[in-house]
């Protein structure tokens, strides 16, 4: 019978190398938008109250942006930023069919896939928050919000990991990575990320330890690169929360050497939510370019553009972007 073999211990692996380019990447980024609002909402005071409505709202967010991007423009996106949330706690229990109701509201809106799933699993929350699981989750946000509400200190994470594992074991939909990222998106913690593709792609080109993204379904590995994060982050005077959305805006903004390989791919979405569709292989305006058929994701206007400026294209539509070229 074969064994499971345990994770390495990653935090062995750490180097000064290692360290210095934490520091020196939060310290570069500490400007952008995406890491202010972190800071804001993950480490400045007030720590959040707890809402009902919001933890159902971050719930269902964990949900709908499993397996898709989310990132601004697209549809998952522009869902959870209506005005007024399509799927909040009041209207789900006015209705005859709560599972109806949430597919066929995620469905309408319009290019979020796995209706069915989403459905299915918010059903299944849905049902075990109202047999009496809203008393854990508010005494597990007490708890959270107890210690968020002082200075952070390295120990935090112990009771962060505790509050992930709970999520963990009694919501559908929730694994390793959407667990961390529940309580995170309320605001609550400071050392326990999520581990999305985009930060682990950061980290496997910019530091010694290499994330096997296969692994990271098991629970034990999940937590030994966490492990390692968190570790690396203590010797570089910086909380994991803020490398996250670092590493996280990094890619979003088009300097990832991932996301600048796939900006001529077809199907990748730039942050602008402008998606590559084709090269037409017709001869582009800039030096030795192509021109890409693209498409906006918000409003369907199709449009040529040079395969050196996707990344950062708008829609000349819908977004008073530069005038496309013809395709």
């Amino acid at each position: 019978m074969r064994t499971k073999s345990a994770p390495p211990n990653f935090t062995e692996q750490i180097t000064d190398q290692d360290v210095a380019t934490v520091r020196d990447f939060i310290e570069s980024q500490s400007g952008t938008e995406f890491v202010r609002d972190r800071r804001a909402r993950n480490v400045a005071p007030p720590a959040p109250e707890f809402s009902q409505e919001k933890f159902w709202y971050v719930l269902m967010g964990c949900l709908l942006t499993t397996q898709q991007r989310s990132t601004k423009g697209m549809p998952v996106n522009r869902f959870l930023e209506e005005t007024t949330f399509p799927l909040t706690l009041r209207a789900c229990a006015e209705q005859d069919s709560f599972k109806r109701f949430v597919r066929t509201t995620v469905e309408e809106f319009g290019g979020i896939r796995r209706g069915i799933t989403v459905s299915t699993q918010a059903t299944e929350n849905w049902r075990t928050l109202r047999r009496g699981l809203w008393k854990e989750a508010e005494e597990w946000h007490g708890l959270l919000r107890q210690q968020r509400a002082r200075e952070p200190q390295v120990s935090d994470r112990f009771l962060e990991r505790k509050a992930a594992h709970w999520a963990d074991e009694h919501f559908a939909g929730i694994g390793p990575k959407q667990s961390r990222n529940l309580w995170q998106w309320l605001g609550l913690t400071r050392y326990e990320v999520p581990l999305d593709s985009r930060v682990t792609d950061w980290i496997n080109n910019h530091l010694s330890v290499r994330v096997e993204k296969k692994f990271l379904l098991r629970l034990d590995y999940y937590e030994a690169i966490l492990d390692y994060l968190q570790a690396v982050c203590e010797k570089a005077g910086v909380l994991p929360c803020e490398l996250d959305a670092a590493a996280f805006d990094y890619d979003n903004v088009g300097l990832g050497t991932k996301a600048l390989q796939q900006t001529t791919e077809p199907g990748y979405v730039n942050p602008n939510g402008q998606v590559t569709v084709r090269n037409t292989g017709k001869p582009g305006t800039d030096h030795l370019q192509y021109i890409y058929q693209l498409a906006c994701s918000r409003c369907g206007h199709v449009y040529g553009a040079n395969g050196s400026d996707i990344h950062e294209r708008k829609c000349p539509s819908c977004q008073s972007g530069a005038p496309g070229l013809e395709v």
